[in-house]
C-alpha cells in the first residue's frame, strides 16, 4: 500500500512539474525600446535629474493598468533592451507639460524608438564667464516657458562626476538662489563658485525649478570645467 501511494505521489509531482514548465516556458523578451523626451519647439532633448527626481516614462501593455516604469537618463533619453513585443500606450511625467495630454499608442514588434514631445517649464543655458584660480563665474540664461507657474529656484551645481543634479554632486557643491519673490521670466544671472580644487575637472549644470506639481527641476546641458 505504501509503495502504491508513493508511486501515485511521484507521478502527480512529475505531472505538476511538467505542467509548470509548460506554463513558464515563455520566450525571453528580445526587443529593444529606446526613446527621448524632446522640446517640441526647439527639438532639443529635455534634461532632468535622471534617477534623482527626474523624468519618469510609463508604458501600459494593451489594456493593462499596471505600468512598466522607466527612468530617463539625465540627458532625457531612455532604453529598455529586454522589452516584450506588443501594443502599448505611454506617457511621461517630469519638468514639463506634455504636448498631448492623452497617452500615445505604439505597436512594438521589433526594435523601436519613441519620441515624447513636451514643453519644458524653464529653458536653461550655462556658460563659463571667467575662471580665476580656484574661483569661477558661471552665467545662467533662463527662460520660463510655463506661464502659469512662478520661477522658484535657480542654481549652479558642480561635481567631479558627470551629470550632477541638485541632490547628488559628489566632490562638488551647489550654489542655489530662491527667486520666487522676483517674478522672473527671462534673463541672465551670474553665479560664483569657489573653493575649487586645482588640477581637477568638474562637471557643471545649471538648474531651475518652477512651482510645478512634483517639484521637478529643469537642467541645462552639462559643461566641463578644468581648474589648472
Amino acid at each position: 500500500m505504501y509503495k502504491k501511494m508513493k508511486a501515485i505521489y511521484t507521478l502527480s509531482l512529475s505531472l505538476f512539474l511538467l505542467a509548470s514548465c509548460e506554463v513558464d516556458n515563455y520566450e525571453a523578451p528580445e526587443v529593444t525600446l529606446t526613446g527621448k523626451i524632446v522640446d517640441a519647439q526647439t527639438n532639443k532633448l529635455v534634461e532632468s535629474g535622471g534617477i534623482n527626481a527626474g523624468t519618469v516614462v510609463r508604458l501600459y501593455e494593451g489594456d493593462s493598468q499596471q505600468p512598466l516604469v522607466l527612468n530617463t537618463l539625465p540627458d532625457g533619453t531612455f532604453t529598455n533592451s529586454k522589452f516584450f513585443a506588443g501594443s502599448y500606450s505611454y506617457t511621461a511625467q517630469g519638468p514639463f507639460k506634455l504636448v498631448t495630454s492623452e497617452p500615445q499608442r505604439t505597436t512594438v514588434d521589433q526594435d523601436a524608438e519613441i519620441e515624447i514631445k513636451v514643453i519644458p517649464n524653464v529653458r536653461l543655458e550655462a556658460t563659463v564667464e571667467e575662471v580665476s584660480g580656484t574661483t569661477a563665474k558661471i552665467k545662467v540664461k533662463y527662460n520660463k516657458v510655463a506661464t502659469d507657474q512662478k520661477l522658484v529656484h535657480l542654481a549652479v551645481v558642480w561635481s567631479k562626476f558627470p551629470n550632477p543634479n541638485n541632490f547628488t554632486f559628489a566632490g562638488g557643491a551647489i550654489n542655489q538662489e530662491i527667486v520666487e519673490a522676483q517674478n522672473l521670466t527671462a534673463g541672465e544671472k551670474i553665479f560664483t563658485i569657489t573653493n575649487l580644487t586645482p588640477h581637477t575637472k568638474y562637471y557643471l549644470r545649471s538648474s531651475g525649478r518652477t512651482a510645478n506639481p512634483g517639484n521637478y527641476y529643469n537642467y541645462s546641458t552639462p559643461l566641463e570645467l578644468l581648474i589648472q
